[in-house]
């Protein structure tokens, strides 16, 4: 039998951990939740980085982040953890945008996407073309500011980025909705949480 996966999970400070660790279990992973500034500890096998709020220029890009990507660790960023990615590779901090919807209201806006084929993120979900998928973020990235080497294989109808990733064999993803809201998100979209967790398991 295989030992259960541990993902090593970093959130945006000030925000609460609990929804993203519930994301992991669902996977049916172990969280081992890990302030900002920490190293990545041993015997993880893989980083959700996350956070519903936008990246400041007074955010750091976490140390752990930078050594999951030098290891080739399967890495999952969502909201907030997306622009973390994106700085730590070299890409621009995001704009603040108007009619993405807002994370400090109870209700969840709602936006269409085109999720393009051949990517990892369409493959991982087995979907492309236009979807809707829960909107609450007031930052976010234009193709412009994504780092050199990723590619945006989502985007939003005003042309905003909405996932990232990493092509070639490594397994680093970025997303824009919440993908930790299972309950919320279309059938299939929380195959990024399950393969997170199956590709961590050492």
């Amino acid at each position: 039998m295989t030992d259960q996966a541990r993902v090593a999970l970093i959130v945006r400070p000030g925000e609460n951990p609990d929804p993203f660790v519930a994301a992991i279990q669902y996977g049916d992973g172990k969280a081992v939740h890990i302030a900002e500034d920490e190293e990545l500890p041993a015997g993880v096998g893989g980083l959700l980085v996350a956070g519903e709020g936008g990246y400041e220029v007074s955010d750091s890009v976490p140390p752990a982040l930078k050594s999951a990507i030098n290891a080739g660790y399967p890495v999952l960023g969502i909201g907030w953890g997306m622009h973390v990615v994106n700085i730590a590779l070299g890409g621009q901090p995001p704009i603040e945008l108007i009619g993405h919807g807002d994370p400090n209201n109870e209700e969840i806006s709602k936006h269409t996407l085109f999720m393009a084929p051949g990517g990892k993120v369409g493959y991982t979900i087995a979907g492309s073309g236009w979807v809707t998928v829960p909107s609450a973020h007031t930052h976010g990235l234009m193709p412009a500011q994504v780092a050199d080497g990723l590619l945006a294989s989502v985007y939003a109808e005003d042309q905003v980025v909405e996932a990232i990733e990493k092509p070639g064999h490594e397994w680093l993803i970025g997303v824009q909705w919440p993908a930790h809201l299972t309950d919320s998100t279309p059938k299939g979209f929380d195959s990024l949480l399950l393969a997170l967790v199956e590709r961590s398991v050492q």
